[in-house]
C-alpha cells in the first residue's frame, strides 16, 4: 500500500511539473476536454452503443436486486445477470453510479432501482428504460461519459509522456496533439465502455515499463504488471501487454549487464505474473462471487468466438484494417501515421536497445495488429489502442525530420495539423447536430400525448424513442404471438431498415421487407413523410463501400462521420430518420413483416 501510494504521489507531482514546465501541454489538455467534451450529453437519455446500456444494466442490476432483497444471493444474483460476465468495467461503473441509487433512496424512488433487478430483453430492455425515471438515466449516463473524457484526457497524456520519455518535450506536444485529433479517438470519448479505460491502462503500463528498462526499478515493472491485468480486466483485447511486459524484462536484462540466471531475475517474473493474474481475476466481478466457470466462458468460449464471428460483411483483413484506420484518422493523418511507423521502424533497425520505449511502442503496436489480423471482422473502438501508439512514433519521426530537414518539415507539420484539425474538428462538430436527437425532439414537440410510435428495429438504442411516448415495437411480434395496432399514430424508418432496400447486403435481406419498406418510403398504407432528419440516402437505398473495395474507402478519410457496421458508435449517416403520419384512412390489411 505504502508503494502504490509512493507511485500515485509520483505520478501526480511528474504532473504537475510537466504542467508547470511546458506550457504547450496545458493548451493541448484544454484542447483534448474541449474536443472529448463537446456535446457529450448526446442522445441522453438513450444510449451511444448498445454496449453503453448493456453496461450500465451491469452495474445497476445487482444494486436492484440488493435493494429488493438484502443478501448475498440476491447480490450473486445480481452479478451473475449481466448480458456477459464483463469485467473491471461493472466495479468502474458500480462506484461512478453509487450517486444515482443514494439520491433515488433519498428521492423515495429506491422502488426504480430495484426494478431493475431483473430486466426484460424485449426491444433491448425498453420496458426498464421506459419505466425507470428519465433523470435516473440522464444522470446516470452523464456520469459514466464524463468518466470516459477523464480516461481520454488521460490517456492524451500518457501519450505526451511517453513520447517526452522517448526523445524529447517536442516529440510528446505532437504525439499528444495528434493524438488528440484524431477523430476515432473522439468518437470513442464520446461514448461509455470499457474501450477508454482499457487504453489508458495500457499507456500507463508501457510509460511504466520504459521506466523499469532505464531505471531498473522493480516497482515500476511490478505496477506495469498490475495496470497490465487491469488493463486485461477490462478488455481482454489487451492481451498484448502481457508481450509488453515480456520485452520490457528482457531489454532491462540486456541492459543490466550482468552474467548467469540470476539476472533474469525469476522471483521477479514470477511476482508480475501472479500480481498480473490476480488482477484480471479480480477484475471479474463474477469471480468475485464466486462463479469462475463464468470467467473461463468469457475468456475462453467469447473471446476466442469473436475472431470468427462475423459482424460484418466478407472481406480480406487489409480492406477492415484501412476502413477502420481512415475513418478513424482521416487521409492525411493516416498517411502520416503509417509514415511515422516505417520511418521509426527503418531509424530503429541497427540498434533496437537504444530506444527501449520505442520498442515496446512497436511491441505493443504489431501485437494488436497481429491479433486483429486474424479477426474476420473488427470496429474503430478495437483499434483505440493503437491510435495514441502510432501517434508516439509519428510525433518521433517528426521531431527527427524537424532536426534534419526544418525548413520541409514546418510546412508538411502544418499541412498535417491543419488538414487532421478540419477532419477531426468537423466530425466532432456533428454532436451538436444529431438527427436521432432531432427526431426526439420533433415527437416531442409535435405527437399528442395518446400517440403511438412503430417502430422495426431489434433496439432502443437504434431508434429515436421520446422517454415518455408509448412504443409499438413490431419486430418478433408475428413471433410471439403479440397483436399490433394496424393503424399507429405514427411510423419510423431508420438507417438499418432502410438496407433492406440494398441489394446483397450481408444481413438484412428479404423481398417482402424490401417491398414493404419500399411501399411505406413511396407513402403508401395511407400514411405520409412527415419529417426526416440526417442525410436521406439517394432514392431511400444506402451506399456502402462495397465490400473489397479498396477505392471506395477513400471517401471514408475525407468524410468524417460516415457509415459504420454492428457494434460501433452510429453516425449522421446511420442515423438517418424518417417519420411518417397516419393521415389517410386506416389500411387494416397492413402486415408488418417482421
Amino acid at each position: 500500500m505504502a508503494t502504490l501510494r509512493a507511485l500515485l504521489r509520483a505520478g501526480w507531482s511528474q504532473f504537475v511539473a510537466d504542467l508547470r514546465t511546458d506550457r504547450f501541454l496545458r493548451y493541448i489538455l484544454l484542447l483534448a476536454v474541449v474536443l472529448t467534451g463537446f456535446f457529450f450529453w448526446h442522445r441522453i437519455p438513450n444510449f451511444a452503443t448498445r454496449d453503453e446500456f448493456s453496461r450500465i444494466l451491469d452495474a445497476l442490476v445487482p444494486y436492484g436486486s440488493v435493494i429488493e432483497d438484502p443478501s448475498w444471493e440476491s447480490l450473486r444474483s445480481g452479478v451473475v445477470w449481466g448480458r456477459t460476465p464483463f469485467g473491471a468495467t461493472t466495479f468502474l461503473y458500480g462506484f461512478l453510479l453509487l450517486p444515482v441509487v443514494v439520491i433515488a433512496l433519498f428521492a423515495g424512488q429506491g422502488d426504480a432501482i430495484a426494478a431493475l433487478a431483473s430486466p426484460a430483453w424485449d426491444f433491448g430492455f425498453y420496458e426498464a428504460w421506459h419505466t425507470t425515471p428519465k433523470w435516473i438515466w440522464t444522470l446516470s449516463i452523464a456520469l459514466v461519459r464524463l468518466a470516459n473524457v477523464v480516461f481520454a484526457v488521460g490517456s492524451v497524456y500518457l501519450t505526451y509522456r511517453i513520447g517526452v520519455e522517448l526523445a524529447a518535450r517536442p516529440a510528446g506536444r505532437l504525439a499528444s496533439l495528434f493524438l488528440t485529433l484524431s477523430f476515432g479517438f473522439l468518437t470513442i470519448a464520446h461514448e461509455g465502455g470499457e474501450d477508454m479505460p482499457a487504453t489508458f491502462l495500457v499507456l500507463l503500463s508501457i510509460l511504466l515499463l520504459g521506466r523499469y528498462v532505464r531505471q531498473g526499478d522493480t516497482q515500476q515493472f511490478l505496477a506495469a504488471s498490475v495496470t497490465g491485468g487491469l488493463a486485461i480486466g477490462f478488455k481482454l483485447t489487451a492481451a498484448p501487454v502481457i508481450v509488453v511486459i515480456a520485452v520490457a524484462h528482457l531489454l532491462r536484462v540486456h541492459r543490466s549487464g550482468r552474467s548467469g540466471v540470476a539476472r533474469l531475475q525469476p522471483r521477479l517474473v514470477l511476482a508480475g505474473a501472479l500480481l498480473g493474474l490476480l488482477f484480471i481475476l479480480v477484475s471479474f466481478p463474477t469471480a468475485v462471487v464466486g462463479r469462475l466457470d463464468l470467467v473461463v466462458e468469457r475468456i475462453v468460449g467469447g473471446s476466442l468466438s469473436r475472431a470468427s464471428h462475423p459482424t460484418g460483411p466478407d472481406a480480406p483483413i487489409l480492406w477492415w484494417f484501412l476502413r477502420g484506420y481512415l475513418s478513424a484518422l482521416g487521409l492525411p493523418l493516416f498517411v502520416g501515421s503509417v509514415t511515422g511507423v516505417a520511418a521509426s521502424l527503418w531509424h530503429l533497425r541497427d540498434k533496437p536497445a537504444s530506444a527501449p520505449a520505442a520498442v515496446l511502442v512497436f511491441t505493443a503496436l504489431f501485437g494488436y495488429l497481429l491479433l486483429f489480423s486474424g479477426w474476420h471482422d473488427f470496429r474503430v473502438h478495437h483499434l483505440l489502442p493503437t491510435i495514441p501508439l502510432a501517434a508516439i512514433l509519428l510525433g518521433w519521426t517528426v521531431t527527427r525530420f524537424w532536426d534534419r530537414r526544418p525548413s520541409l518539415a514546418g510546412p508538411l507539420l502544418a499541412v498535417l495539423l491543419i488538414t487532421s484539425g478540419l477532419y477531426a474538428g468537423v466530425g466532432v462538430a456533428g454532436y451538436a447536430d444529431v438527427p436521432r436527437d432531432n427526431a426526439v425532439s420533433w415527437l416531442e414537440t409535435e405527437a399528442d400525448e395518446d400517440a403511438v410510435l412503430e417502430v422495426y428495429r431489434r433496439h432502443l438504442q437504434d431508434t429515436a424513442v421520446p422517454h415518455s411516448m408509448t412504443v409499438q415495437h413490431a419486430y418478433g411480434a408475428s413471433d410471439s404471438g403479440d397483436t399490433l395496432d394496424p393503424c399507429p399514430t405514427y411510423i419510423q424508418l431508420g438507417y438499418r431498415d432502410l438496407l433492406y432496400l440494398a441489394e446483397d447486403t450481408y444481413y438484412r435481406n428479404g423481398i417482402v421487407r424490401a417491398s414493404y419498406v419500399r411501399s411505406l418510403v413511396s407513402e403508401e398504407y395511407g400514411y405520409e413523410i412527415v419529417a426526416e432528419f440526417g442525410p436521406r440516402p439517394p432514392n431511400f437505398v444506402p451506399d456502402r463501400p462495397t465490400p473489397g473495395a479498396y477505392h471506395e474507402l477513400l471517401r471514408l478519410g475525407v468524410i468524417p462521420q460516415t457509415d459504420q457496421y454492428a457494434d460501433e458508435q452510429e453516425l449522421r449517416p446511420n442515423q438517418y430518420t424518417l417519420i411518417l403520419e397516419q393521415t389517410g384512412e386506416c389500411d387494416e390489411s397492413r402486415e408488418q413483416p417482421f
